[in-house]
């Protein structure tokens, strides 16, 4: 397995920076604002959860030519672009009169967040480093992998010091004067040849892609897999804290949030070495059983150290999804036009899990917290049984 040239260590070091920064602001600050968001507007809070998830929504419909664009233009101007305009939504709403503007400019925000997050690096690492891909894609996603632990608490006390409107201008301006800048370093670095959206001679891939008359079977498998584990995702990336709050965990639940990015940060880094020579879909079970076992662990009766049992499998099993999500399409597809078969899969992951944060809300006062997530816990197993089909398509190296 080949390894990453100096420069492009830097590269991944960027990425994984602006990583933070978009994951951070875009999605994990939102459930920590809600409560301010609402009460200035005089809306509930699943009200602004239902924009959160219509923005998923439109994004997933969008993704698809997203990713072509990647592969068009090339994914580091993309994203220099993109930075651009993620500043300017979050000046917006700092500054939206009502609902009814902060809503458009959240949809349009998590409409157009594809462009700057996790896919689109995918999409700049696999042209930039053809046999390192995966390496890359783990030590971006190293990196990557605080934003939760560094956001969740940096917003609730921005929220206390500044309100709500002062957090949107701050992550405005991380936007602007960092991500910006970097994803523009980025896209001049390196040769054009190097950064070409369409290389003249396809580099060979590191694991035997699936034959070409089972690719449309092992890309609805890899989907419909990708979308399930997503809705499970998507419902705690949002609801995790007040879940934890309505266990009787208290100021403990914020702990219990932060320990998911150091096991992020952890199983990323066994996953670079230990597991390195596995197949991405190997590590993608591994992925889908822990966050079986992490909802699992939530319907147990118990506190502090079963909702921390949680967090370190919920993370493990995130962490994972992280990688698997641009090292799987990779290994069964190959690298040619990677950012468009990046863009379908994301396009059916989101638009699934678009309703996942609205629609847990809604289950949880309607059934209760228990009954919610033994249907969440079905929808995790289905998503992971639905990998093992995929060996049997997936070649041996």
């Amino acid at each position: 397995m080949s390894a990453l040239s100096r420069g492009w260590a830097g590269v991944v070091a960027a990425l994984g920076v602006t990583a933070i920064l978009g994951y951070g602001a875009i999605f994990y600050a939102f459930p920590i604002l809600v409560p301010f968001v609402a009460a200035d507007f005089g809306v509930t809070p699943a009200t602004l959860f239902g924009i959160f998830s219509a923005g998923l929504f439109l994004g997933g419909v969008l993704s698809s030519r997203f990713g072509g664009w990647l592969d068009r233009f090339g994914a580091p101007r993309v994203m220099t672009l993109a930075s651009a305009c993620v500043a300017a939504l979050f000046i917006g709403m700092a500054v939206a009169p009502n609902i009814w503007v902060y809503g458009a400019l959240v949809i349009t925000l998590e409409a157009i967040s594809f462009l700057v997050l996790y896919d689109a690096a995918f999409a700049a690492l696999a042209l930039r480093v053809p046999r390192g891909t995966r390496q890359a894609i783990t030590r971006l996603t190293l990196i990557g992998g605080f934003a939760s632990t560094l956001f969740w608490p940096l917003t609730g006390w921005m929220v206390d010091s500044i309100g709500w409107r002062g957090c949107y201008m701050v992550f405005a301006a991380l936007h602007l004067l960092v991500a910006l800048p970097l994803h523009g370093w980025i896209a001049t670095l390196g040769s054009k040849a190097a950064l070409a959206p369409h290389p003249e001679t396809p580099p060979a891939p590191e694991w035997p892609p699936v034959p070409p008359a089972q690719t449309t079977r092992a890309f609805w498998f890899l989907g419909v897999s990708f979308a399930l584990t997503g809705i499970t995702i998507a419902a705690f990336g949002v609801h995790l804290v007040p879940v934890l709050l309505e266990r009787g965990l208290g100021q403990n639940a914020y702990l219990v949030g932060m320990a998911m990015g150091p096991t992020q940060v952890l199983v990323r880094v066994v996953d670079a070495t230990l597991w390195r020579g596995f197949h991405p879909l190997s590590v993608a079970m591994i992925s889908g059983s822990a966050v079986v076992l992490a909802v699992l662990a939530l319907l147990l009766p118990g506190d502090l150290g079963l909702a921390l049992a949680f967090a370190v499998l919920f993370g493990a099993g995130q962490g994972l999804a992280s990688i698997v999500r641009g090292a799987v399409p990779l290994a069964l597809f190959g690298p040619v036009g990677l950012g468009r078969r990046l863009g379908q899969l994301a396009g059916l992951r989101n638009v699934s899990a678009a309703a996942a944060p609205v629609l847990f809300a809604v289950a949880q006062q309607t059934i209760g917290l228990p009954a919610t997530l033994w249907l969440t816990l079905a929808i995790a197993l289905a998503g992971l049984a639905l990998l093992v089909p995929l060996r049997k398509l997936a070649p041996a190296r």
